[in-house]
């Protein structure tokens, strides 16, 4: 990660120190940390002998420490409501190709989180200089939520009619391996058994009282064949994918990239819908993502705000995004009504 933060900075350093100066002329520097209680799971038991045994899981408490720098100028429908910026707001403009103000605009994003204990981050960095005729884009993500990592230089010329907005260009990602699952090539259903299987992955068993004991090495990790599966197996098996995926590296592709955005905006409504197409892939490595037909062939990432005050009582929005990478599904949509009581 913290060469494509380098790349950025040298590429900043380029600058006059004037344009730096304007360059960072407006923007926020934040950090934020938040606490609270983990969600209570059901209550759950397990037979032991004669009796039985909790095994609720308790967690430690949830925490999200963020740090960030921003500067992306808002939409007209984006209101600073707020006295401070804490940094895990999900503005859906800010998946926007097209921003609200022409020059250079940018988002550093890094969070520490920790849920139902699982601990993990979320990484947002991008760089964005839009022009009247060309807009280029570099961004790095890596958001072990959904499992979707990659880096982009995004490079595309600019057509603007009214309030349309038409892009068309190139686009470069760099990711991990999607799209091969190596447990597959390994275990052939009706060839081999679920103990080969751990066999392989370097666990063994003893027959005692009845029944198979599992040991990692010399510990003892499950005392049935049900323990082992239920509690032991399918780590393994996820462990194993992910160790033989990072040894392929990193994959490279290039894209064709279509873009077309409208955006309206007044007092009593507005309208902004955005979507990027990638109908056309050429990768540049031996595991590069092997895209399928129809629908399957196409990335695309897209989005949509929209709201009306209906009266000056009543007022409806909607808004989301959604993107599809590499056979990825991601998506965020509100929606409903706010009625104002007086």
């Amino acid at each position: 990660m913290m060469k494509y933060i380098y790349i950025i900075l040298i590429f900043i350093c380029q600058f006059s120190f004037g344009q730096i100066e304007n360059l960072f002329k407006y923007s926020t520097f934040y950090t934020s940390m938040s606490m609270g209680s983990p969600m209570v799971e059901r209550d759950d038991y397990i037979a032991i002998d004669k009796g039985y045994e909790d095994v609720t899981l308790i967690h430690p408490f949830d925490y999200n420490l963020t740090i960030g720098l921003r500067k992306i100028a808002r939409m007209d429908y984006e209101y600073k409501v707020k006295t401070w910026y804490y940094g895990t707001e999900d503005n859906v403009a800010d998946n926007v190709t097209i921003g609200n103000a022409p020059g250079w605009e940018y988002l550093f994003n890094y969070s520490f989180i920790r849920n139902r204990g699982d601990k993990f981050t979320e990484q947002n960095f991008w760089l964005r200089y839009l022009g009247n005729k060309y807009v280029t884009k570099i961004q790095y993500t890596d958001n072990q939520r959904v499992k979707l990592k990659y880096t982009s230089f995004d490079a595309r010329y600019r057509l603007s009619i009214g309030n349309f907005d038409f892009t068309i260009g190139g686009l470069l990602r760099v990711h991990p391996v999607y799209g091969i699952v190596p447990i597959e090539d390994l275990w052939v259903p009706g060839e081999n058994t679920f103990t080969q299987l751990a066999e392989d992955f370097g666990y063994s068993t003893e027959f005692v009282d009845g029944d198979w004991h599992w040991f990692e090495g010399d510990e003892l990790i499950a005392t049935s064949d049900d323990e082992f599966y239920n509690w032991w197996f399918g780590d393994a098996v996820a462990s194993f994918n992910e160790r033989e995926l990072n040894k392929l590296g990193l994959q490279k592709e290039i894209s064709l990239v279509i873009g077309g955005a409208y955006y309206k905006w007044t007092e009593r409504y507005w309208v902004h819908l955005w979507a990027n197409i990638m109908p056309i892939h050429k990768g540049l490595d031996d595991y590069s993502y092997e895209y399928g037909d129809g629908l399957d062939m196409f990335d695309w990432d897209s989005g949509a705000v929209i709201g009306c005050r209906i009266n000056k009582n009543l007022g409806l929005f909607i808004e989301g995004a959604h993107i599809r990478y590499w056979g990825k599904n991601v998506f965020d949509v509100k929606f409903g009504f706010n009625y104002l009581i007086f």
